[in-house]
């Protein structure tokens, strides 16, 4: 009859076990659990229409023209986002909530990481080294290619050496190994190569890891050591060779570095490593029987972890209480379980009085400008089940062999785990009730909690165990419980799987986007090389045509030197003739002035008026002694040159008293310019006026000389109201035609020597001065500069 009642029992649990199969499968194809509903939007805000929503098994949706979309769901689900103008989005479905979706342009992204510097791009992917591994990815390679030339070997090193920890947080040990190695060869260092040893290690290469640990930088030779290593360095190396031999199956050379790591540790008083050492020793001497040493050493390990903090003396009691199961030492092993729990508890509790404060500056709000946030928030948001009794890791990559249990370090431990472990306990010891009570709380702790792993092995223990003490009802219903976890845990761990391989994938096209810029520079290397090769190549062709080349340069010096000479000699020739001419013009002007004054004095003196000749010869001397004064220089202030032409004009009015009157016009800015002008330059200009404008009037004419102040230096304006230019000419004398004028002549080349040696941008300008009923003339002299 027993036998009879037991087939029952296994006939209604397979068909209750195909039942949940086709539903299962059923649910995975067809059903669904909600509809998400959500609205994709570009970084401005503004909606995206015709986005490709898909879902598991084929569902799919589109966003409208608002860019909301609807989409049959499971929670735990990853939905793909797709576009041709926007980055593809992977979103794990976490709750029943609406979402909206920020999505970000490729282009603009790109545009953007290629006009960053080296240290925001570096910054960034230290940034996002833990969060999004393809934007980490991203920053490294724009550190890399944006400006390549202007990267020091210690900046490249240190760009290879971050992707070697990116690759190493993503488990790709074989990636990251690749990228150390390229860091080591730009820059060697301790750092680097403790990372590389210990990817070797993770990846499985012990001996190569063993090597790595062992390299020079670490050993007593001459040439090193003048490096010193610190305390942490010697903790990495010698725990590093600890995990390494102990993988490696060599315990007494494992327990050998592990006791040298432990002698540092407490020399330094690092607490929370003498912890981890001392529960990696006992764990070894466990495995090679020598179980009183290995309790000693878990012992110790408990006593040191209760100075660290709570949580470091959970893991710790935690190793020791599976020391004790591996030992058959129940007893112990759930006295120190139930320890854990009451401190797991305690954690929980201070937990929730630290979240129940308001929190003064969020610490971990940072955003790279390639961080959607909305999107941010809910794809990297983290089931708030497990805040309140799992202890979460967010520290940076760690590879090192030592791992020190901290505030953030994460090692699965929850109370449900540690319930589950007690039950089993008890099972072993026979306790059947008291298994079964545990095994109920850890089940109610683990639906709480949503953990499906302690749920799924809770439920199938309950399961057997009811099924051994005859309630059919019960254990029916914690077998179809069993079967609904492991169905989605399976789905749990698809998705897990699907999520790994893509990431994984989309690294691996990362580097190979690395390699591809590597390859590219070797490219470039190699051309560089080859232009060398062949610049060599030619420069020893040419090197037996070197000494004429020397020959014609030093023959082409020559001549260039010679013609330079030759140059200047003419051009200092050439300044001195006119030079010469200047002195040989003014020497022209002279003798002319004089003759015509002399003239002037002779008239008097046919007149027989010996006064007004004696008055004259006064002012004729003191003209005389100043024009002689400056014949020598080609410049003079132009108070002088006005005093001159005052004088000047003084003489020629009183031997024409009943010819002409005279003005002298002085713009008041002019005495405060300070101006050089030629001398005796204006005197020819008025004495023209005179004789051959003024004094051939019937009627009394007037002569105006004005001084006015011009933009780039002064303006003489010279008017009389003469018989003109034109009736001069016609009323000359035969003697008068056939002699040279002299004074116009002289004053214009005279100019013109000016102008070339000094600069002086004089310029003269003759024109009738359109007066009536004698036409006049009108003479404007400009001295600039």
């Amino acid at each position: 009859m027993r036998q009879l009642f037991t087939l029952l029992i296994v006939l209604l649990s397979l068909q209750t076990l195909m039942a949940q199969n086709t539903g299962f499968k059923t649910s995975r194809t067809l059903e669904t659990t909600m509809t998400l509903e959500g609205r994709v939007l570009n970084e401005d805000g503004t909606p995206i229409s015709g986005a490709n929503v898909e879902g598991k098994m084929g569902r799919y949706a589109t966003t409208n023209g608002m860019g909301y979309f609807k989409l049959p769901a499971n929670m735990g689900e990853e939905i793909v986002i797709r576009g041709l103008d926007f980055e593809t989005v992977y979103y794990r479905i976490r709750s029943d909530e609406d979402i909206e979706i920020r999505v970000q342009n490729p282009e603009q992204d790109t545009q953007k990481l290629r006009s960053i510097s080296y240290k925001i791009a570096m910054d960034s992917a230290q940034f996002y080294l833990k969060k999004d591994a393809q934007k980490t990815a991203d920053f490294l390679i724009a550190a890399l290619s944006n400006n390549p030339k202007s990267l020091s070997t210690t900046q490249e090193s240190a760009a290879y050496e971050k992707l070697g920890d990116l690759y190493t947080f993503n488990k790709q040990y074989d990636l990251a190994i690749d990228n150390y190695t390229q860091a080591e060869a730009l820059e060697k260092s301790f750092k680097i190569t403790i990372k590389k040893a210990d990817a070797l290690r993770l990846n499985g290469n012990y001996q190569e890891a063993i090597t790595a640990y062992s390299t020079p930088y670490f050993s007593n030779n001459k040439a090193v050591k003048s490096i010193p290593l610190s305390i942490k360095d010697q903790l990495s190396r010698v725990n590093g060779l600890g995990d390494t031999y102990a993988k490696t199956n060599n315990n007494k050379k494992a327990i050998e570095y592990y006791k040298i790591a432990l002698d540092i540790a407490q020399t330094s008083d690092l607490k929370s490593q003498v912890t981890t050492i001392n529960s990696k020793i006992a764990a070894l001497l466990n495995e090679i029987g020598q179980v009183d040493d290995a309790e000693s050493y878990y012992n110790t390990a408990i006593k040191e972890s209760k100075k660290e903090s709570p949580k470091a003396n959970v893991v710790t009691q935690s190793q020791t209480a599976d020391f004790y199961n591996s030992n058959a030492q129940f007893d112990k092993e759930i006295a120190l379980r139930k320890n854990n729990i009451q401190l797991l508890d305690e954690i929980a509790a201070n937990k929730k009085r630290v979240k129940g404060k308001p929190e003064s500056v969020a610490t971990d709000n940072k955003e790279g400008f390639l961080n959607s946030p909305k999107l941010m928030a809910e794809s990297e948001s983290v089931s708030s089940e497990y805040d309140m009794e799992e202890i979460v890791m967010d520290s940076p990559v760690e590879t090192t062999s030592i791992a020190p249990v901290t505030e953030n370090t994460n090692l699965g431990l929850t109370k449900q785990k540690e319930q589950l472990k007690i039950a089993e306990a008890l099972k072993s010891q026979n306790k059947i009730s008291e298994a079964i009570s545990f095994f109920e709380a850890s089940l109610e702790e683990a639906t709480v909690n949503n953990d499906l792993a302690i749920k799924k092995d809770a439920a199938k223990s309950l399961y057997e165990l009811n099924k051994k003490a005859g309630n059919t009802k019960k254990a029916l219903s914690y077998n179809e419980l069993y079967i609904n976890t492991v169905d989605a845990l399976y789905l749990e761990k698809e998705n897990e799987l699907e999520e790994t391989a893509r990431k994984a994938k989309e690294l691996v096209s990362k580097q190979n986007r690395i390699l591809t810029l590597e390859k590219d520079r070797e490219l470039t290397e190699n051309k560089i090389a080859l232009i060398n090769t062949e610049r060599e190549l030619t420069q020893e062709m040419n090197q037996r045509q070197r000494w004429i080349i020397y020959s014609l340069v030093a023959l082409s010096l020559l001549l260039l030197t010679l013609a330079y000479f030759m140059y200047r000699n003419n051009k200092q020739q050439k300044i001195n003739n006119h030079l010469l001419a200047l002195k040989s013009l003014r020497s022209q002007m002279n003798p002319h002035f004089i003759f015509n004054a002399l003239n002037s004095v002779n008239n008097y003196i046919t007149q027989n008026d010996e006064r007004a000749a004696n008055k004259y010869l006064a002012d004729f001397s003191k003209l005389m002694r100043s024009v002689l004064e400056n014949s020598e220089l080609d410049f003079i202030p132009l108070e002088k040159e006005i005093d001159l032409l005052g004088l000047y004009l003084k003489l020629e009015h009183e031997r024409f008293k009943d010819k002409f009157d005279f003005k002298l016009t002085i713009d008041p800015a002019i005495k405060e310019a300070h101006l050089q002008v030629p001398p005796m330059l204006l005197q020819p200009i008025i004495e023209n006026a005179v004789w051959h404008g003024l004094r051939y009037k019937k009627e009394k004419g007037f002569l105006n000389v004005a001084f006015a102040k011009a933009e780039k230096g002064i303006k003489v304006t010279i008017t009389d109201n003469g018989i003109g230019r034109e009736q001069s000419k016609a009323i000359k004398t035969e003697h008068q035609k056939k002699r040279d004028s002299k004074g116009l002549g002289n004053i214009n080349n005279r100019v013109a020597l000016l102008n070339e040696l000094h600069d002086c941008e004089i310029d003269i300008k003759v024109s009738d001065a359109g007066l009536s009923p004698d036409v006049g003339t009108t003479v404007v002299v400009n001295f600039k500069n």
